[in-house]
């Protein structure tokens, strides 16, 4: 665990259970195996098993992503989903965060197994992120209107900061469930604290500075050209002016979560540039100056 992360957990981390789950992505599995070795330690933090997930497949490819979602449900109701148990249904996740006075984690999925909390999902190269991802599902009926209380942050940051270190997931591939499934999810919402995350080294957000040197400069807002940045960072885009208004909105509730509107302005095109040059330079040098 970082000195940032173990820091901001000071006020009691080590004495808190944890466990794992999640709510609404669904992939049906052709079986699910025995872990083949012991799941991972976590330093400071005690992992709750729940019960176990029929919302599961062998992993057939390494863990570059770690993605995360709200529930939209209750404890109860959410630990009886994530067991997968609906033939028509099957989901699962790795990690469920409470959001009791004291939050746990609850283990339903090993990390050696694939989750199917990302459902119909892409980023990057990457398809079907259940292989690549390890999910946690955090108890919040809408991550869009009820934020995240401070013991329930601290929880997830730890957590997440266990798991990036593990695989050295990189920043940009610290995400949300709205980033991967662009249109057809919200969560974990715009009130999710990213930038707090991303202050302790966890996850991607842009240096203030860059985004106001890219603010007095004249930003291109062309259509091809913002589908082109959002491409470049990793998001998947459906055809047309309607796939990029709702791309605009997936990168918008991720990275400026005080007016998500889908349309391109200058702040949200800085914003998107910082971003690139930060993480992806390369990338952000073939868009900004191809012909």
């Amino acid at each position: 665990m970082n000195a940032a992360i173990r820091s901001y957990c000071r006020f009691g981390l080590a004495l808190t259970a944890f466990s794992l789950g999640f709510v609404g992505c669904s992939t049906t599995p052709n079986s699910v195996s025995k872990p083949a070795a012991p799941e991972p330690r976590f330093t400071g933090l005690l992992i709750e098993q729940g019960p176990g997930s029929l919302g599961a497949e062998p992993r057939k490819e390494p863990v570059t992503c770690l993605v995360l979602h709200h529930t939209a449900g209750s404890l109860p109701s959410s630990l009886d989903i994530l067991q997968g148990k609906d033939p028509k249904h099957k989901v699962g996740v790795h990690y469920l965060v409470t959001d009791e006075p004291k939050p746990r984690v609850i283990r339903l999925v090993p990390e050696n197994l694939a989750a199917f909390h990302a459902g119909k999902s892409a980023w990057g190269k990457l398809t079907n992120l259940n292989q690549n991802s390890v999910g946690i599902e955090i108890i919040n009926y809408d991550g869009n209107v009820y934020p995240y209380s401070e013991a329930q942050a601290a929880i997830i940051f730890s957590l997440c900061d266990e798991i990036v270190r593990r695989y050295d997931i990189k920043p940009w591939n610290v995400l949300a469930h709205s980033d991967i499934a662009v249109g057809r999810k919200v969560d974990p919402g715009a009130k999710f604290p990213w930038a707090k995350l991303a202050s302790l080294g966890i996850g991607a957000w842009p240096l203030p500075g860059e985004v106001a040197d890219n603010l007095r400069k004249k930003q291109n807002l062309s259509p091809n050209h913002v589908r082109s940045l959002l491409t470049a960072y990793g998001y998947a885009l459906e055809p047309g002016d309607g796939g990029l208004k709702l791309g605009v909105e997936a990168f918008q509730r991720h990275f400026r979560p005080n007016k998500i509107d889908g349309l391109v302005d200058d702040e949200t095109v800085a914003i998107l540039e910082a971003l690139l040059r930060r993480y992806q330079p390369k990338a952000y040098r073939e868009v900004r100056f191809k012909p």
